[in-house]
C-alpha cells in the first residue's frame, strides 16, 4: 500500500511540475542581442512600437533620474524627429533560464531636426549602462535599464 502512495505522489509531482515550454526555454545571447537591436530601432525610428520590448513595471535610471514607461517615452519625445548613430562595446551578457543582464559601453550620436532649448543641434553621449530583462509569458523583455553617461 506504501508503494501504491509513493508511485501516486511521484505521479502527482510529475503532472504538476509540466510547465508551458515557453517560459522555460534558456534565454540564448542571440535572442539578447536581437531584443537589444529591435527596441533601440523602436527607440530610434518607431516610439510606438518601443513598449512591445519592456515590461508593464518597467524603470529606466537616465539622466539621474528614474523614469517609468510613459514618462520616459515622454522625455524621447521631447528630442522630436532626429537621426541616430548608435555604437554598442564590450557588450557582456550573463545568462539565466528566465533572465538576462547586460552591461555595455554605448556611445549615440544625434543630429535633430529642431534645435535643443541651447540651439544645439547635433548631440554626443557616452554611456556606461546595463540592463535586466526576463520572460514574460515566453517573450525577453527589458525590465530595467540603467544608463550612466560619461563624458
Amino acid at each position: 500500500m506504501k508503494k501504491i502512495y509513493a508511485i501516486l505522489l511521484c505521479a502527482f509531482v510529475l503532472i504538476s511540475c509540466d510547465f508551458d515550454k515557453s517560459e522555460n526555454q534558456t534565454v540564448t545571447e542571440e535572442e539578447v542581442i536581437e531584443i537589444f537591436n529591435d527596441m533601440f530601432y523602436a527607440l530610434d525610428n518607431d516610439l510606438d512600437r518601443f513598449e512591445n520590448y519592456v515590461t508593464d513595471d518597467f524603470l529606466i535610471y537616465e539622466i539621474g533620474r528614474k523614469f517609468n514607461l510613459d514618462e520616459f517615452l515622454e522625455f524621447v519625445k521631447g528630442f522630436g524627429k532626429f537621426e541616430s548613430n548608435r555604437t554598442f562595446k564590450n557588450l557582456r551578457i550573463d545568462l539565466d533560464e528566465n533572465s538576462a543582464h547586460v552591461s555595455l559601453e554605448h556611445i549615440g550620436e544625434f543630429n535633430l531636426e529642431s534645435p535643443t532649448p541651447d540651439g544645439e543641434t547635433y548631440l554626443y553621449y557616452e554611456w556606461l549602462e546595463s540592463a535586466y530583462l526576463v520572460k514574460q509569458n515566453g517573450e525577453l523583455k527589458f525590465k530595467f535599464y540603467f544608463s550612466q553617461q560619461v563624458n
